[in-house]
């Protein structure tokens, strides 16, 4: 089941037309608070802790916090993203791709996700990796600062 789909088609659709910086950031934030929004208090309460761990540096805590959350509820993106980057700190980049890839299974225009995948395929020296992911960014995120000067340097270098 996918959140507000009909709210997160429209916002995204204003993404890629959107006039300025500051609407751009409206936008963004409205999708962010969807993807955040489990309309299960239980569930927003344990994705607000995952959160408070992550912050604060227990990887392993918010690891943990958001294993319950997706074992709960596994249509949740956002829980799979958030657990991802948990694995990602603790320098698990395996599992942190696998949950990247249920994120994207789930809501396929997770910038968020995107930029985290992007970011592991940049630090194992994946650069056509990078690169195919950021070309997906782009699509979903055109107006992300410094994004295509990205995707034309790596694209210079890899033909």
């Amino acid at each position: 089941m996918k959140q507000d789909n009909k709210i997160l088609d429209k916002l995204f659709a204003q993404l890629q037309i959107a006039p300025s910086t500051p609407r751009i950031e409206a936008i963004l934030t409205q999708i962010q608070n969807i993807w955040l929004n489990t309309e299960n208090v239980e569930m927003n309460t344990l994705v607000r802790l995952g959160t408070e761990s992550l912050s604060k540096g227990d990887y392993t805590d918010a690891i943990n916090v958001f294993t319950q959350v997706v074992d709960k509820n596994p249509s949740f993106a956002e829980g799979w993203n958030k657990r991802a980057t948990a694995f990602y700190l603790r320098g698990n980049y395996k599992a942190a791709i696998d949950d990247i890839q249920q994120t994207l299974d789930l809501e396929n225009r997770h910038f968020g996700a995107l930029a985290g995948l992007a970011t592991i395929y940049s630090e194992i020296g994946d650069e056509y990796g990078v690169l195919g992911t950021l070309e997906k960014l782009y699509h979903i995120h055109p107006f992300q600062p410094k994004l295509k000067d990205q995707i034309e340097e790596l694209r210079s270098r890899l033909n």
